[in-house]
């Protein structure tokens, strides 16, 4: 019997040892402790950090040292209204040559009619500042609501731009073809000004995929040909995760019908590869391909406004099926808006009033 509990006690201490070497592999540390309401994170070359402050309308700089630059690197006029303001950002392909950051935000009522306007601005940054902004692309709010705005942009590996614009709180654009709303659009740049990218699926349209009530973030996947996985915001129901094709329907129109997800229905629409009820309201999105941790390559973190939680998914040979979803253990932190990888392969996520990033280190 003495042997016996030697035995389990050594087996325990062992146990415990291995727990903690997994929990010590990475750690979770603060970037930007006292942040005003970030919403969207992008990362130049060199591991600079652009961030947007959703009600200020400025873009903040964090240098490659984690060093928050004390004046903003610019500020832009915004309506923040519910999900309206500075939302989305993104570092040009071609950054180390031409130092261009482009945002999405939304102008206040300036001009006639008064609606309020989401628009794409391009600057450039010098020695951390803004300048020269243009206006490359402006999508009045109609509807004059506050919600759905979408918001998200970023460069595809094919050197275009993909822009991500919510429904405006109502459903019939997500439908129409010619509308703006509700969909994701895919742009060449051409000069001061973004047009439809050659070869989308509608000639002379800049619509890529439709159907979407208020995707609020996407990313590619660099483990196959590049495929977008998005998220989805729905009503009381349905929140989705979705691999978006070209030309593709998402089904979010008038009267929509809660649990309208059955592959084996015949519809003309796209299903997701997740849906889930109650609603959590899904943000940010990416698909690891960091060094850092090579044990979660290919995996895909996206996280929820409702609860704060970040979920890790796997999935299959064919990168087209979820074969593992799993809540990401955050240790007491929230994931709100935005996750990004770094250059050097941290996770950075912005959470409530702050951004932090996971690392590797012990504790």
């Amino acid at each position: 019997m003495k042997h016996l509990s030697l035995i389990l006690l050594v087996m325990l201490l062992f146990s415990l040892s291995t727990t903690h070497a997994q929990f010590s592999r990475w750690i979770i540390e603060p970037v930007v402790e006292n942040a005003q309401f970030p919403v969207a994170l992008a990362f130049a070359p060199d591991g600079t950090l652009f961030y947007t402050e959703k009600e200020t309308g400025r873009v903040r700089l964090v240098t490659p040292e984690g060093e928050l630059q004390r004046d903003p690197v610019i500020t832009l006029p915004t309506d923040a209204f519910v999900e309206r303001g500075l939302l989305g950002i993104t570092v040009d392909p071609h950054y180390e040559e031409n130092n261009f950051v482009w945002v999405y935000h939304t102008q206040p009522n300036t001009v006639e009619p008064p609606y309020p306007i989401n628009k794409i601005v391009r600057f450039e940054v010098v020695d951390g500042v803004g300048q020269n902004p243009v206006d490359m692309l402006s999508v009045p709010i109609v509807t004059r609501v506050g919600h759905h705005m979408g918001g998200n942009l970023h460069f595809g590996p094919d050197g275009l731009l993909y822009v991500s614009i919510g429904d405006y709180g109502d459903a019939s654009f997500a439908q129409d073809i010619q509308a703006m709303p509700g969909r994701i659009h895919r742009f060449a740049v051409e000069n001061d000004t973004l047009v439809p990218a050659p070869g989308n699926p509608f000639a002379n349209n800049s619509t890529y995929a439709y159907g979407l009530r208020n995707s609020f973030d996407f990313d590619f996947d660099p483990f196959s040909d590049g495929s977008i996985f998005a998220t989805e915001n729905g009503p009381t129901c349905d929140d989705e995760i979705n691999l978006i094709f070209p030309g593709g329907n998402y089904g979010w129109r008038p009267d929509y019908p809660c649990d309208d997800n059955d592959p084996q229905a015949g519809s003309r629409f796209v299903y997701p590869l997740l849906h889930f009820t109650p609603t959590e309201a899904p943000t940010g999105i990416i698909i690891y391909d960091g060094k850092k941790f090579p044990e979660w390559e290919g995996s895909l973190f996206f996280c929820g406004w409702n609860r704060g939680i970040m979920r890790r998914a796997e999935l299959d040979d064919s990168r087209t099926r979820f074969e593992k979803v799993e809540i990401f253990d955050l240790r007491d932190h929230t994931c709100s808006t935005d996750i990004e990888v770094a250059p050097d392969g941290s996770i950075y996520f912005t959470s409530g009033g702050a951004i932090h990033r996971i690392t590797t280190g012990s504790q």
